[in-house]
């Protein structure tokens, strides 16, 4: 049992946890950033069981959620306001010790209370992963009326085009799997594709009579789709690069200069758990669709190995604790 030795720290019980593919690759050794020995796991929820001192604003039996990142707060990215990627970021469950466990000990400002009454503890798990797609939105900067496509339909790719959707935005989900594309238009896709059926492209021309689309989301995780990305972008129009390819991709800045495109990198999320505390309710249509699977913590080699199949149908899988 974890104990608190801070003032500022509270002591949480964790109920449930989901799997992000993060957790696989450092798992399997092929994450770069992860220092080992670590626990992983950094999407969860958990009941407060005991806080410090210094703590004031959350009692005990209080449910909450779990901020995976800390910063320095004085470094260049800290200054101005991308603590996201501050040069001292710590992420729980690659760099420090995370959330598949049934105790831990964090300071205040990692946990978020919610309403125990408008979600469960499996659901609200599902915060984190709501926060990348949020991230991602603002930083393509989707606005109403935007045309939108989103290269890849797992859980993130889904989830970055439900908000893009709630935004105000005419949304193209790309996607050779069957199953997850059929799960694209309860997510507010417009338009579902599969690439290796139809012509993607002939597609983009036909429904912008030419012009291009204005953002693209690349979480498919496929090099190829980012470096073609410029040709499929009106001018003045978004890349949000969710993906990276273990070699240089490369892009065409005669392209880039010609329609003056952005092409912006995506990590984490800042500041953006009190938004998604507050409008996940709203969501758990979406939310429990996308968690196909539910195992004990203890049967966590069968929730990996199920993650892991591309035949198991898997969408988010979760871990349950309590």
């Amino acid at each position: 049992m974890p104990e608190i030795k801070e003032p500022n720290q509270v002591l949480v019980k964790v109920h449930a946890a989901g799997i992000c593919g993060s957790d696989v690759h450092v798992y399997h050794g092929s994450n770069p950033y992860a220092k080992y020995p670590v626990v992983l796991g950094h999407e969860g929820s958990g009941e407060v069981i005991a806080v410090g001192e210094g703590v004031t604003d959350l009692k005990p039996g209080a449910s909450v959620v779990f901020e995976p990142i800390t910063y320095c707060g004085k470094c260049y990215a800290c200054r101005c306001g991308h603590h996201n990627v501050c040069r001292e970021l710590k992420v729980l469950g690659c760099i420090v010790d995370g959330i598949f466990q049934e105790y831990v000990v964090m300071p205040r400002s990692q946990v978020y209370e919610y309403d125990a009454s408008k979600m469960t503890y499996q659901q609200a798990a599902l915060c984190e992963p709501f926060t990348i797609g949020l991230q991602a939105n603002w930083r393509g900067d989707v606005r109403p009326g935007d045309v939108v496509l989103v290269h890849g339909g797992g859980p993130i790719g889904l989830i970055v085009a439900n908000i893009a959707k709630s935004r105000g935005a005419t949304v193209i989900v790309s996607e050779p799997n069957e199953s997850r594309l059929a799960m694209a238009k309860d997510f507010g896709a417009d338009y579902s594709i599969n690439p290796m059926k139809e012509d993607l492209d002939a597609f983009i021309n036909k429904l912008t009579d030419g012009e291009g689309v204005n953002v693209i989301f690349e979480a498919a995780g496929v090099p190829a789709l980012l470096a073609h990305a410029t040709s499929q972008l009106s001018p003045a129009g978004r890349l949000v690069a969710m993906t990276f390819g273990k070699e240089p991709i490369p892009v065409n800045f005669k392209e880039i200069n010609a329609k003056e495109l952005t092409i912006l990198g995506t990590r984490h999320q800042y500041q953006k758990f009190p938004e998604v505390v507050k409008i996940l309710p709203d969501h758990l249509k979406e939310v429990d669709e996308i968690t196909t699977h539910v195992f004990k913590a203890e049967d966590f080699q069968k929730a990996f190995d199920t993650l892991a199949d591309r035949n198991s149908g898997a969408g988010k899988v979760v871990l349950t604790f309590a």
